[in-house]
């Protein structure tokens, strides 16, 4: 019991400090933020800290990590509910669409925070969560593609045309002033939706003369 008190109480302070820092980097920018000022917001000792992290740039690592890590896993959560192509595809760029909106200080960290310390510091952990990820979409997409559904492409165009829009649609609303207008996604989601299901849909195949 105790140690379960423990391991809650740690894994609490974790998140504390990634917290503090993700809204400090937002704020300030990843070169400007200080340690102190992490130790200051999360009300971290500094032997806390250094429990859990070993430098800014270790905590800057961590939280893209953490953060790429749940977006992929609530994004192929999404798509494993669906065995129609056409729910599928329309279902993922709409759950991108409402997950930037519920979160857009992961969003805008996950999009535009990526100082080349950082980059260097969690790349191979990232390259190895994109690569579980895109497996895992692929043989979806794959499925779809054998029965006729999804039309075949080479593999790098299918992101694109999928999540391309969306993806450049939640980076430019990001990037706006705020308070950010939630009200141009309600407008936007369905024309999405659609545009991705008609980059994709198998076609009918040519009439041979």
């Amino acid at each position: 019991m105790e140690n379960s008190v423990r391991t809650h109480a740690s894994r609490a302070r974790h998140q504390t400090i990634l917290q503090a820092a993700l809204k400090l980097f937002l704020e300030k920018g990843f070169g400007a933020t200080t340690l102190d000022q992490i130790l200051d917001l999360s009300k971290a000792s500094v032997g806390s800290f250094y429990h859990h992290f070993q430098s800014k740039v270790e905590v800057a690592a961590a939280l893209y990590l953490e953060t790429l890590e749940t977006y992929q896993t609530a994004f192929l959560n999404e798509l494993q509910r669906h065995r129609d192509a056409r729910s599928g595809i329309e279902g993922t760029v709409r759950h991108h669409l409402r997950w930037t909106v519920r979160n857009p200080e992961k969003a805008t960290y996950l999009t535009h925070c990526r100082e080349p310390e950082v980059t260097e510091a969690s790349e191979a952990r990232a390259q190895g969560l994109n690569r579980a990820f895109f497996t895992r979409t692929g043989a979806w997409l794959l499925e779809q593609v054998q029965c006729g559904k999804i039309r075949r492409l080479p593999q790098p165009l299918y992101y694109a045309l999928w999540m391309g829009p969306s993806d450049e649609f939640t980076r430019l609303w990001l990037l706006g002033p705020e308070p950010r207008d939630i009200r141009q996604f309600a407008k936007a989601e369905n024309l999405l939706a659609t545009t991705a299901w008609e980059n994709m849909k198998a076609r009918p195949p040519r009439a041979v003369d």
